[in-house]
């Protein structure tokens, strides 16, 4: 960092060899922006006046399944935020009840306002679309009035 802060401001070098880089300290650095990011995102979903959310659930290459969950949303002044929301690693199995409750613990711990939430987007798998027990489905439930969106682009027909 030195040798670049030679090259870039020479009259700042100074300044830069002051810096701690001790692995503590960048640690706590990470935490601050990670606090600070999360933080920025919470005030931005409480200002939604609508929001819908995406997603997806696949398997890692270690064999984990994970619910991938990405929300949209609108504030008062029509500004659109769409956000990566959460990753979230679902525990021995993937039904729609489980996902259902990912979903729901992410979207609760932002502190969504479930009254705003007009939609959700899937693939079309049973577990996201079932009639009687998909995630779409309980979604519905919680929020009448929402629409769902399928996906059907991991669906190729082979010939």
């Amino acid at each position: 960092m030195l040798k670049a802060a030679e090259v870039v401001c020479p009259e700042k070098q100074s300044a830069f060899a002051n810096i701690s880089l001790s692995r503590n300290t960048i640690a706590n650095r990470v935490e601050d922006l990670s606090r600070d990011l999360g933080s920025q995102m919470h005030d931005k979903i409480k200002s939604f006046i609508a929001f819908s959310v995406a997603i997806d659930e696949s398997t890692n290459v270690t064999d984990v399944a994970q619910l991938c969950i990405f929300i949209r949303g609108v504030d008062d002044t029509l500004a659109i935020t769409e956000e990566f929301l959460e990753l979230v690693p679902m525990k021995d199995t993937t039904t729609a009840d489980d996902i259902f409750s990912s979903l729901v613990g992410a979207l609760d711990r932002v502190g969504v306002d479930w009254s705003r939430a007009v939609s959700v987007a899937t693939d079309g798998a049973p577990s996201m679309v079932g009639r009687k027990a998909g995630v779409a489905t309980k979604f519905r439930e919680k929020m009448f009035g929402h629409f769902t969106v399928f996906c059907t682009r991991k669906r190729v027909v082979k010939h």
